[in-house]
């Protein structure tokens, strides 16, 4: 696809980008660092940091996952069901940068992103039984090391990146809790695909018209039980 970007100093910049990439370890790499399509301004030298929707395709082990990507900028229209977008053929769709590589580090670490979600639902849980905050909590899982998920939480404190360690038994607790559960409320209204995302209760978009992404009140406070 080939584009005409607009730069902060005036300048207009010719683009081209594929609207359907495979995932090579290359490309991988180059999202995770936040190299992927990334763009120099020839007149300023400014990095530019475009976002067009993408259909990636993920080779996992067992099959190859379907990943469309929607530009951050057109979140709250795309939830609201009234972009062009057509995703249903796809087996995810994430929205935004931090969603595309949270997705990806998830798969890559071999895990499933569904009971990642749930685990994220009880961490945001018990941050706001415990802690009297007015702003909006993010959470992003960013690795999986010595057994343990590692979360990064923005939010907590001003500037600030929280980073909480979750031991794998708690993930697999998670897992099984999540099959009894997951045709009820809360669960199914945010882990159902293709836009598996805490995001889908903890911000509430009206208007909607796609059926899969419904309001709802903020989480509850109750861990699975061990």
């Amino acid at each position: 696809m080939k584009v005409i970007m607009p730069c902060h100093c005036g300048d207009r910049i010719d683009y081209e980008y594929d609207d359907e990439v495979e995932i090579t370890p290359e490309i991988y790499s180059d999202i995770i660092h936040g190299k992927f399509m990334s763009v120099i301004c020839k007149k300023c030298g400014i990095t530019l940091k475009p976002e067009y929707p993408i259909m990636f395709t993920y080779p996992s082990k067992s099959a190859q996952i379907k990943i469309f990507w929607v530009p951050e900028l057109q979140r709250d229209s795309f939830l609201r069901g009234n972009s062009q977008f057509n995703y249903q053929k796809t087996d995810r769709f994430v929205i935004g940068f931090m969603e595309l590589t949270e997705k990806l580090k998830i798969f890559e670490a071999g895990l499933d992103d569904i009971v990642v979600e749930g685990v994220k639902y009880y961490i945001l849980s018990k941050i706001e039984n415990e802690n009297n905050i007015e702003n909006e909590i993010l959470i992003y899982f960013n690795g999986f090391e010595e057994n343990n998920l590692i979360f990064h939480i923005h939010g907590l404190k001003e500037n600030n990146v929280g980073i909480l360690n979750i031991n794998k038994d708690f993930y697999d607790l998670t897992s099984e809790k999540i099959k009894d559960l997951i045709n009820d409320e809360p669960f199914k209204s945010f882990l159902n695909p293709p836009y598996v995302s805490i995001l889908k209760i903890y911000r509430e978009y009206t208007d909607n018209t796609q059926g899969d992404v419904q309001p709802s009140n903020t989480p509850g406070n109750n861990p699975p039980a061990e």
